[in-house]
């Protein structure tokens, strides 16, 4: 067990050298960055994404809205102390509340048990949402990927809606 908590520590020190090594300069897409709203706002414009930061109360935590073509997303963050969070919960939705006869509970547990995006029904409106975790920190080309992977989950989602 103390050999491999000592070489996860050495591993953990090596890596921090590496990014402390390239921080004089701007972050490269492998580099772990705090996870801030800040942070994730600029790491996801840069991605070609347009964000906004929404205006933080006292009794929630921070939300982003993501603009990625047709889509506006809603980007939750949680677990958040001391403006570092813990996890980025992205969710878009589709309103159904002129036609709840038309929600389909069938349709939703068939996506759940193919994909990993969660989706469900709520107020008449469908969801389809996806967690990252950011505890500790992210890079880059992490968050790229799984805002890519969401939105295509988005548009097949969509397609399949009534």
């Amino acid at each position: 067990m103390k050999k491999k908590l000592l070489s996860a520590g050495l591993l953990l020190s090596l890596v921090s050298s590496t990014a402390l090594a390239g921080s004089a300069g701007a972050p490269v897409a492998s580099q772990v960055l705090a996870s801030t709203p800040t942070a994730l706002a600029a790491a996801l414009r840069e991605a070609g994404y347009k964000v906004t930061v929404e205006p933080v109360s006292a009794d929630s935590d921070p939300t982003l809205t993501v603009t990625a073509g047709d889509y506006e997303v809603s980007l939750w963050l949680s677990n958040c102390k001391a403006n570092v969070c813990g996890r980025a919960t992205a969710s878009v939705s589709w309103d159904y509340s002129d036609d709840e006869d038309s929600l389909d509970l069938e349709l939703t547990n068939d996506w759940n048990s193919n994909y990993y995006t969660q989706a469900y029904i709520y107020e008449g409106a469908y969801y389809l949402d996806s967690t990252l975790f950011i505890g500790g920190g992210y890079t880059k080309a992490a968050l790229k990927a799984w805002m890519t992977e969401y939105l295509d989950d988005v548009s097949d989602f969509e397609m399949e809606l009534p």
